[in-house]
This record gives structure tokens, sequence and C-alpha cells, in this order.
């Protein structure tokens, strides 16, 4: 036998072992899901201990979001969060409560969270007030309590503030930085094309300051959500809206009376219940608990059972849309047009899916990417199933240009949607480049050759074809939403135009079809399939290895979230906005993007 013939069976051999080891490991795989199932369903859904008794802990940590999501550490750069907690599972753990006998009450301690939108506030509260309508008690501890850690303690039997504490109900507002001056001095040239006399997402790259449409559009926005938040305060602690808007608005000569004490303050105007120590607190909890060292609780994503999608029977698939659209594949927290398409064909093609609920929270991005999505859940509509958007705390511009043609649109009423627009922006540097002696100069064979490149400007011939593009896309946009929503191409527009709208205005508009949260919207397309006893399987694109174990890698450094988001500063608000415009992919370059809708100030 030559040596050849021996190394020929070697490799063989080697090839058979790594065929048998294969086979018998993915054999082993099956096993052990298929051991961890029986597992699950066997021990019942509980993760933690839960006491006779005890008390729920609902302590959410940053910025509450409708689809976690990857845990970039740049994001922190751009006004991102350290944590997130979602929000389905903070209402999947109090409505499971409600039900729980071994649940007697729940404690809210909202110290750790930084942002939520207003349309999540709401969805929270009511989530809250079904709890106290089971005979279960709520009481809310904190040291201090911003407007929206505050709206959510307000459910609450009981509020307690420590004695140096505070509560700041600051109202909403909408700022943004204006960058013509800085542009001005670079001499970097900002083309805009646009359709809508309120859409302002531009504004900032080619004005100093808000202009007078935005103002009018911006101010009724923000007097509409905090209108709502008072008149919700004020009904939830048994106070007059008066009184509540006396304390917001005149809190500077308010504590100078109570010379400066600010917990008095806000316990003498009834925000607060007791002013109580660390300890104090403690003492409460534990009588009302019938705990001895500490009060007995289970934290609530201990709380909450390992999600189990339906295994059997009919099924309303759910598909989170959360974060600007873009063009591809994108992780979480951004809408890929190609990611979603995958989702949203699962759905049409999986036959125990009988409905699609889509739920929407953005602000919209890509125009091209945005008609790609819609195109899919159009598929899933010609499939005979049909389709239900829930709007979450944004679904505008783009994220409504994929809502414009559904069976049903529901919105919370402090939702922010609309924004029915689109516009093109293209900076070019060919001034900075000649302020410092650089010139450009070249041939071509015709007018756009080279017509997008930074360094070169746009010439006429581009600046014609561009706004054309726009005027066609803007036409396109207008007539989606006629067809989808049975009005005429005339009225959309005169409600269009880029404007922005409340959830509840929207209403009224015809934008929508009923207000209500994601539970109302899962309920109304599985009536419209015409079925009663369903299963909701929630599609999402699964994190990549890398993905979570950054995840993992950040919510093990315990940090505080309650600090985590960066924001406010002139540096870090140009950085958010400068990673978001170069993120931007549409191949037009034809945006339907929401100027910074849930954000600024709200």
């Amino acid at each position: 036998m030559s040596i050849g013939d021996v190394i020929g069976k070697l490799f063989a051999g080697v090839a058979r072992a790594f065929a048998f080891a294969r086979v018998a490991l993915a054999n082993f795989v099956v096993l052990a899901i298929l051991l961890i199932v029986v597992v699950a369903l066997m021990s019942g859904p509980d993760r933690a201990e839960v006491p006779d008794g005890g008390a729920l802990l609902l302590a959410p940590k940053g910025a509450i979001v409708e689809q976690t999501s990857t845990g970039e550490p740049l994001n922190l750069l751009v006004g991102g969060s350290f944590g997130e907690t979602s929000l389905g599972d903070i209402l999947d753990a109090i409505d499971r409560a409600a039900a729980d006998s071994r649940i007697g009450a729940l404690v809210l301690d909202p110290s750790s969270l930084s942002y939520v939108a207003p349309a999540q506030l709401e969805a929270i509260g009511d989530s809250l007030d079904e709890f106290r309508a089971s005979g279960k008690k709520v009481v809310a501890k904190g040291h201090y309590y911003n407007r929206d850690q505050y709206y959510l303690a307000s459910f609450a039997d009981d509020i307690y503030l420590h004695p140096m504490g505070e509560v700041m109900l600051a109202g909403y507002g909408a700022f943004r930085n204006y960058y013509q001056g800085l542009f001005d001095e670079l001499k970097v040239n900002v083309h805009v094309f646009r359709v809508g006399t309120y859409k302002a997402f531009v504004e900032p790259y080619t004005r100093s300051d808000m202009s007078e449409a935005a103002k009018v559009a911006s101010q009724a926005t923000i007097d509409s959500l905090w209108t709502r938040f008072v008149d919700r305060v004020a009904a939830n602690r048994g106070l007059e809206t008066a009184a509540v808007l006396a304390y917001a608005n005149r809190f500077d000569e308010l504590l100078a009376e109570a010379g400066g004490n600010t917990a008095e303050l806000a316990m003498e105007h009834g925000l607060v219940d007791a002013l109580l120590a660390n300890e104090a607190v403690s003492e409460r909890l534990r009588t009302l608990t019938g705990g001895e060292d500490t009060y007995r609780h289970v934290a609530f994503d201990d709380y909450l059972p390992p999600s189990m999608p339906p295994l059997f029977g009919d099924t309303v698939a759910l598909i989170s849309a959360s974060g600007p659209i873009l063009m591809g594949n994108q992780p979480r927290g951004f809408i890929g047009a190609d990611t979603m398409a995958r989702r949203l064909r699962d759905a049409r093609k999986d036959d125990s899916v009988k409905a699609l609920v889509l739920r929407i929270d953005s602000g919209g991005g890509s125009a091209f990417a945005s008609e790609l999505i819609r195109q899919e859940v159009a598929e899933v509509q010609e499939a005979g199933k049909p389709v239900v958007v829930s709007m979450a705390g944004t679904a505008a511009s783009g994220g409504y240009w994929i809502a414009a043609t559904a069976d049903e649109i529901w919105a919370a009423p402090t939702t922010i949607t609309g924004s029915i627009g689109i516009f093109a922006i293209v900076p070019t540097f060919e001034n900075t480049l000649g302020a410092v002696g650089v010139t450009r100069d070249g041939v071509g064979t015709g007018p756009f050759v080279g017509a997008l490149d930074p360094l070169g400007g746009i010439g006429d011939a581009m600046g014609r074809a561009l706004q054309a593009s726009i005027d066609h896309g803007y036409d396109r946009f207008v007539k989606l939403v006629a067809d989808g929503r049975g009005m005429t191409p005339e009225q959309v527009d005169a409600i269009a135009q880029g404007r922005v709208w409340t959830g509840e205005k929207a209403l009224e508009l015809g934008l929508v079809d009923q207000l209500g949260h994601l539970e109302d919207a899962i309920a109304s397309a599985a009536a419209l399939a015409g079925i009663e006893r369903f299963g909701v399987r929630h599609l999402e694109e699964p994190l990549s290895p890398r993905e979570a174990l950054l995840r993992q890698v950040l919510d093990n450094l315990g940090l505080d979230a309650g600090t985590g988001r960066l924001s406010g500063s002139l540096a870090t608000g140009f950085m958010r906005e400068l990673r978001l415009l170069d993120a931007l992919n549409d191949p037009k370059h034809v945006y339907a993007l929401c100027e910074r809708c849930g954000e600024a100030g709200l």
C-alpha cells in the first residue's frame, strides 16, 4: 500500500468521523430543544419564586421601547440609552399580576426611567388602572419624580417621596439646534428639495430658527399632549386641572412661598401622600406585604415567563417596525426594507397565520424602503389575511406610508402621526474647498455626470430632476393615503403638507380608524379574520451571536439606566443628526421623515 493510499484512507476516515459527529451533534441539539420545551411546559411559567401576598416590583430601566435593540455602544454618543425596557414586557407583567392570586400589590419605582413616549405612558397607565380595579394596591416610591415618572406614579394609591425630594412637571417642548450659521462659516451649500409647508426636518440645515409654520404645527401638538397629561394627572389625584397647571407653571413662585422646600411643596399641593426616608418606605412595604427583614416582592423581569410561541391552532402574527426606515438588511432598532420583507413574507406564507398586526414606532426614513415594505404589506392582504396597524409612540411620514393601505389603523390618543410629505437634502462643499484654494474642473458627456458629487455642487439640471422626483413622490404618497383611507387626493393634500397630528386629531381627520392600544388592534385583527380562539406569535429578526453577546455584556454591566441618556449638548445633538443623515441610504435620496417625532422635549 502506497503512502498516497494511506493518506487517502486517513482523510476518508477523518471525513466519516466528522460526518458522524455532525449528525450526532444535530441529533443532540434537537433532543436538547425538545427537553427544554418539555421542562418549560412542566415547570410552569415562573422564572422566580413569587411569595404569597407579595408585591410585583415594577422598576423599568432606561428607555421604554417597542422592540429592544442590539445595544450598540455608539448609541450612547448620539443620545442613546444604557438600558431599554420592552413596553410589551411591562404590560404583560402588570396584566398577569392582576390575575395572579399570589400577588397582592404592585410597587412602582420609576427612578431609572429615562425616556418614554406619551402614547406608551398612556398604555402603562391604563394597565395600572386595570390592576387597581382587580382590588390590589399600587404604591409608588421615589426620591425625585420628573414629568414622565410622575405621570406613572399618579396612578398609584399612595405616592411616597423622600423628604428632600422633588416633583418637577416641566411640560412639553419642541426644540432643535439650527446650523445655518455654522454652515455659512464653513461655506457648506445645503441643497433642499421638498414638498410640504410643514415638512420641517430640513430646517436646521437651512435656517437659523424655526419657521412660523413649524412653530404653529409644533405648538398645536405639544399643547394637545400637555392638555391630556394634565387632565389625566389631575383626575388620578383628585385635583383640579388648574391646580396642576399652577404647580407646573408657577413652580418658582410657589417654591419661594414654601421656603425652598420642594418636598413640602409637592405634599401641600396634593401630588404625593407621604414624605418618607428610605427606611420608613421599607417599613410600610414590609407591612403591606407581610415581610420581616425586607418587603416580599418579585421583580417584573423575573416574574415574566419565557415567551413561548403558539404551537398549534390559528395565529395572529405580530411584527414590530421600530426605528428609522432604511434600505437593505438592518439590525434591531432600525427598519430594513429587506429585513422587514422577510418577516412579512413569513407571515404571508404561514398557513397558521390568519391575520397580521404591524406595530409601528417610526418617524420614517427612506421613501423607497417605505414603499417596498408597504408593497409587502399589500401582498399579505392579497393573500386574504387582514392587516391591522397598531401605532405606538410615533408612526409618521415613512411610518405612516407603510401603514396607509392597511385594512385598519389603530393609534393611541397621543401617538404622533401624519407628516405626509417628502424631501431630499444634499450638502455640497465646493465653496469650502474654494476657501482654502482647492478648485475642481473636468469634462463629462452630459449635465448629470458627477452631478451629485459633494465636492462639485449640484447643477441646475440635477436640481430640476430632484425636484421633479420629489413632486412625483409626494403625489404618490398622497394617492396611497387617499386609496387606503377612502379619501380624494385633494382631501389628503389639505391635511398633509408634512403636518404632524396626534392620534386623537388623526381620528377626526380620517387618518386612523380607532383609538386604542396593541391589545385592541390584535383583537380587531382576529375579528376581521373571523377567528375566536387564537395565539399571538411575535415574528422578529433574531439577534446575531455578536448582537446577543453585546446585549448580554451591557446588561451585565449593571449601569444606572436613569442617567443613561446622553443628550442636550450641541455636540451630542449634532452627532445624533449626522449619524442619522449618514445612515439614510435611499438610492434616489428621497425621504419621508418626520422632524424628530417623539424626541425633542417630548
